[in-house]
């Protein structure tokens, strides 16, 4: 069976499933990846995907995997299709029904199962879906396992059938809230104004706050697999102007943005001040540090410069690491003196008390207790000096070629510059001043970011980029400059 190699991503399994896409879904996608590329992850992909992944975990001596799905259209279709591979390899399965990312790993943690997947488009819009996989021990599958198992596909190299799985059902969220309610206290009661984007996170986190004592406030937490009011996605601050009003208007401790699938997580102050995720991260990292002194903190290249400066400073040592949250989570599993890591994405990695993976909820119930303990967000948040940074901006550019417009990139600039090439090409204009341009793992798109300690730094920082870019015509009819000169507040061009 042949199948579309660029569904097998650095991380997951991604693509575009076959749910009557429309022509408005049609422009929909070409608005944000470029052209369209018909229907990608079929039906019969997708069992195979089951067939594949179940003689994955057979071969390591493993038999019993949990499943879970998030709401999307099509989803509890394509769940069965994937279970039904996985019952032929002969995997026991337990079906989760609805479920988050972070809870399938932690039920593979916390249950010792061998392995555990959630069917998933995570941010990407409705139309897409995938998987996210995972082995004995919270491992993650990804990089090479996942080009096995496309190859174990395209050659039809299945294991002979022997006897077919068993499933059962169980309900994987009575032992979660058990298990953060045992971890987890707050010192005051809060009130929290949570946006879920319609995403399968409302159907968990508004309980789960309420049982550590939250009032909660409750924006499109109902699922609806088109994302009528946005893409959820906290990343992307734009999309959260009603969450800042509400926070405003219910006079609220904190705002909460969710990702669909659970796994991200972004926040907004008393004040209506959203921070990006980086700067998050690093608040988390001074008060862990407090009770873990001389560890390790793992951050992704897009994060500001600021952890490079402020870790130290809080008693640990910072480790710059190429973004993707399954070879970050390879990496916690390999080096025990990390205690925490954190993405420009949003994703949280909790190793205190916790399983080493990325979990919005445990993220969102953490900075609760934070700030019920320690004040106000936006007051330990003036701690951190200003930096001028763009947020991240993506750019259409197919899958084919954005490595190879990346790898042109790092000649180019390393040739004037300091570079760090562990995840594209990150450049040092100066000890404060810095840019990025990298190509995602999971979508066909560039993304870059710039970060200067000075507004005129900053915008120097951008045009470099912008210069750069404009030398690839793969990009440089999606690049537009009058776009990329209001990221960032203010920011202009010199």
């Amino acid at each position: 069976m042949k199948i579309n190699p660029y569904i097998f991503r650095e991380y997951d399994i991604r693509g575009v499933v076959d749910t009557g896409v429309t022509e408005k879904a049609i422009k929909e996608y070409e608005k944000w990846y470029g052209s369209f590329p018909g229907v990608t992850l079929p039906d019969e992909v997708v069992s195979a995907v089951g067939r594949a992944y179940g003689d994955f975990i057979r071969r390591d001596g493993g038999r019993k995997v949990v499943v879970g799905y998030e709401i999307r259209p099509g989803g509890e279709r394509i769940k069965e299709l994937f279970v039904e591979g996985v019952l032929l390899s002969g995997c026991d399965v337990v079906d989760l029904g609805v479920a988050l990312t972070p809870l399938v790993y932690f039920t593979v943690g916390n249950g010792g199962y061998d392995g555990g997947v959630n069917i998933t488009g995570s941010h990407n819009v409705y139309f897409f879906n995938g998987f996210k996989l995972m082995k004995k021990g919270v491992q993650p599958l990804f990089g090479e396992e996942l080009q096995e198992m496309r190859r174990m596909i395209d050659d039809n190299q299945f294991s002979e059938k022997g006897t077919r799985g068993t499933r059962e059902s169980a309900d994987s969220f009575p032992a979660y809230k058990e298990y953060v309610h045992s971890h987890i206290s707050l010192a005051r009661k809060l009130k929290v104004v949570i946006d879920c984007g319609n995403g399968s996170a409302g159907v968990f986190a508004p309980e789960l706050l309420r049982l550590l004592g939250c009032t909660v406030v409750e924006l499109y937490t109902t699922p609806d697999t088109t994302f009528p009011n946005h893409i959820p996605d906290p990343e992307q601050s734009q999309f959260f102007g009603e969450l800042n009003d509400t926070v405003l208007k219910e006079r609220a401790d904190i705002g909460i943005a969710f990702d669909a699938d659970g796994d991200r997580a972004g926040f907004i102050d008393e004040k209506g001040v959203f921070w990006e995720s980086d700067l998050i991260t690093l608040l988390f990292a001074k008060d862990i540090l407090a009770r873990n002194p001389g560890k390790k903190v793992l951050f992704d290249v897009k994060c500001s410069q600021l952890l490079e400066e402020y870790i130290p400073r809080f008693g640990g040592i910072p480790l710059m690491h190429r973004t993707g949250h399954a070879p970050i989570k390879d990496t916690l599993r390999k080096d025990l003196e990390i205690i925490f890591g954190g993405e420009k994405s949003g994703h949280f990695f909790f190793v205190e008390d916790y399983y080493r993976i990325d979990d919005a909820l445990w993220a969102a119930c953490r900075m609760l207790e934070l700030i019920s303990k320690k004040g106000p967000l936006f007051l330990l948040m003036d701690e951190f000096p200003k930096r001028f940074a763009t947020p991240e901006f993506k750019l259409p550019c197919p899958d084919e070629k954005k490595f190879i417009v990346v790898q042109k990139i790092t000649q180019l600039l390393s040739a004037r510059y300091p570079v760090i090439t562990i995840d594209g090409v990150r450049f040092k204009m100066s000890d404060t001043g810095w840019g990025l341009i990298r190509a995602s793992n999971t979508s066909p798109y560039l993304t870059a970011r710039a970060e200067g300690s000075t507004e005129e730094e900053a915008i120097k920082i951008k045009s470099i980029l912008a210069d750069e870019l404009e030398k690839f015509p793969e990009v440089a009819d999606r690049l537009d400059r009058n776009v990329l000169a209001r990221l960032g507040g203010r920011l202009g061009w010199l």
